[in-house]
């Protein structure tokens, strides 16, 4: 009970933006009873729905905003991926960090503001309004005292931008997540250098340049390989144990063949697991039942923008599974690969929509929304 009243400020001030975006006609009615809802899911997460232990990393971002806020530079973690996401989060209007999950809420803070902004803007509606409020590892991640929602924000403040074609902005935004979380970035980079080369943004990617570009990158794995494999394994073991993973239950990858094997399986295994015979605990149960009704949303979307305008739905394919082969090749852990997709699908489906013009068509169409 004393966690709930020590939260319960953060709560207020999440409740009055969306009662302040209701009010200036930003969200409709419905949004806005979605997102008071979702403000209160930090209080059903740590210590209720599952041990605030099983993701440890949280009490290293708690503490650093703590030693922040009260100028304890003696309490200061030494990593700056650590400093520098809690700085941005002790810079937020939240008034009170007493409990672990109280940066949930302020996560949480983030992820309201980012999708009214999105919403004015006219960059989501319709059914992709619908999918960013309702994603349940949005919804989960984005209630945490994680940096994932800063990391999201990041990555999708990029590709928009570079959709806008300002990509010197584009590249800016890249810095704080260089730092925050650069495997993220170098991904990023890799298909913004895709995106601006292209010309994406006018022209989209010819069915012969994405042939050619997918060969490539299969081509490039393949070369790496005795140079980076024992890097691969290092950041196999280091991502593991950065979300609370054990050293010894590290797989790593043993040859040549198992390599090619994790390589050409990465990237649609690292959609769907946990499959639901896989799942360990209740929560990796949810998440399975999830990725089938994700997959499935994925393929409706996909199928709508390729009716729209093919050749940039073409690129946003590369995109999905350039990132996820990558993943694919680095994360074994089911929880993991959970925490590490949510990113990526969320700049997917709000990205591809927005470039594809599906959206702008849905507006001008003036179909009828679910949430008006």
């Amino acid at each position: 009970m004393e966690h709930i009243l020590l939260d319960l400020p953060n709560l207020l001030v999440c409740l009055v933006l969306v009662m302040v975006g209701f009010l200036r006609g930003w969200v409709t009615r419905n949004v806005a009873i979605i997102l008071s809802l979702s403000s209160a899911v930090p209080y059903l997460l740590n210590n209720v729905l599952f041990d605030a232990e099983y993701m440890p990393d949280q009490f290293r971002y708690w503490e650093q905003v703590l030693a922040m806020r009260s100028m304890d530079w003696g309490a200061m973690d030494h990593s700056l991926t650590v400093s520098v996401s809690s700085g941005f989060l002790a810079l937020l209007p939240l008034p009170l960090a007493e409990t672990i999950t109280s940066l949930g809420f302020f996560n949480k803070f983030l992820y309201i503001g980012a999708l009214m902004v999105l919403i004015r803007r006219g960059i989501i509606s319709h059914a992709v309004l619908l999918f960013v409020l309702c994603y349940p590892s949005l919804v989960l991640y984005s209630s945490l005292s994680l940096r994932d929602t800063l990391v999201t924000g990041f990555m999708l403040g990029s590709f928009l931008l570079a959709i806008e074609r300002r990509p010197m902005w584009a590249l800016i935004f890249l810095l704080p997540l260089w730092i925050i979380k650069f495997q993220n970035a170098l991904i990023m980079l890799i298909f913004l250098g895709i995106y601006l080369l292209y010309d994406v943004s006018r022209q989209g990617l010819s069915t012969k340049r994405f042939c050619w570009l997918l060969v490539g990158l299969a081509a490039s794995v393949l070369v790496i390989y005795p140079l980076a494999v024992d890097q691969i394994n290092f950041f196999r073991a280091a991502m593991y144990l950065e979300d609370g993973g054990k050293i010894e239950d590290v797989e790593v990858i043993q040859g040549f063949g198992d390599f090619v094997v994790t390589g050409i399986q990465g990237a649609l295994y690292f959609l769907i697991k946990p499959l639901p015979w896989e799942a360990a605990n209740a929560l990796q149960l949810i998440q399975s039942g999830e990725n089938l009704l994700v997959v499935a949303f994925l393929v409706w979307l996909t199928l709508k923008c390729w009716q729209v305008q093919r050749e940039k739905t073409l690129f946003w394919l590369l995109y999905l599974i350039g990132a996820f082969t990558i993943y694919g090749l680095v994360v074994f852990n089911y929880g993991t690969a959970v925490r590490y997709r949510f990113p990526f699908l969320v700049i997917y489906v709000v990205c591809m929509a927005h470039d594809t013009g599906l959206v702008r068509l849905w507006q001008q169409q003036r179909r009828p929304a679910f949430l008006d």
